[in-house]
Parts: structure tokens; C-alpha cells; sequence
């Protein structure tokens, strides 16, 4: 009986877990400012080794974002960088981008890009040379 409820609570222990500095940054927005660059620093706080098996940002018109470390041992650290475009989009914005592991874990990280006074402000796009010829 001990060797079953060894067996069963191993597993549960030897689990890998993505822990988060954060899961949300809001960011101000400044005049003149087309794209922001933000960061999400996480660590594996489990014992067992994982692996980050996909980094979706919310849309690729506007967002991307990667890993700069898809498999992690015990302890090890790594970052995942976002760059939210603006150009040709209303702010303020809120852009979610999913992490997700492994074991079948999903986490949703959310860039939230405010105004002053929360005013709706446009971000022109930039003008695209070389096309239409």
C-alpha cells in the first residue's frame, strides 16, 4: 500500500513549473512612439526539466514575441521578449501573448499599452515605399 501512494505522489513532485517575475506590464505610450519592446523574465521553480513548446502572440499584425530559452532545467531562467507594433491602431491596446509548456500548461502574458488620461489616440502608419509601382 505504501509503494502505491509512493507511486502516485512522485509524479506530483517531480513536476516542472514555469514561475513568472510577472504576468502583465502596462506600458505608457509617448508621443511620437510607434513600438514598444517589453520583457517577461520567468524561471523553472520545479524538478524536473521543461519545455516551452510554443510563444503565440495575440496577432502577427502587431505583436510578436519569442523565448530566449525554450528548455529549462531545475533553476535555470530565461526571457521572453515582446515587441508590440502601434502603426495603424488605436490606443489604448491590450495584446495577450501565450506561453505554453510541455505538460500542457498555458499561460497568458498581457501587454497593456495605455494614454494619457486614457484617450483614444492613432497611431498613423508609416508610409510604405516602394509600393503600388
Amino acid at each position: 500500500m505504501k509503494f502505491l501512494i509512493c507511486c502516485l505522489l512522485l509524479p506530483a513532485a517531480l513536476h516542472a513549473e514555469l514561475k513568472w517575475e510577472r504576468t502583465s506590464q502596462r506600458i505608457a505610450w509617448k508621443p511620437g512612439q510607434k513600438e514598444t519592446n517589453t520583457e517577461f523574465a520567468y524561471t523553472n521553480a520545479g524538478k524536473s526539466p521543461v519545455k516551452i513548446t510554443e510563444v503565440r502572440g495575440a496577432c502577427v499584425c502587431c505583436t510578436s514575441a519569442h523565448a530566449t530559452k525554450l528548455r529549462l532545467a531545475p533553476g535555470e531562467s530565461g526571457v521572453v521578449k515582446v515587441r508590440v507594433d502601434f502603426q495603424g491602431k488605436t490606443l489604448p491596446m491590450t495584446k495577450p501573448v501565450t506561453i505554453t509548456t510541455d505538460d500542457g500548461k498555458i499561460t497568458a502574458l498581457m501587454v497593456e499599452v495605455a494614454t494619457p488620461g486614457g484617450q483614444p489616440v492613432t497611431i498613423p502608419r508609416a508610409p510604405q515605399h516602394g509600393r503600388g509601382r
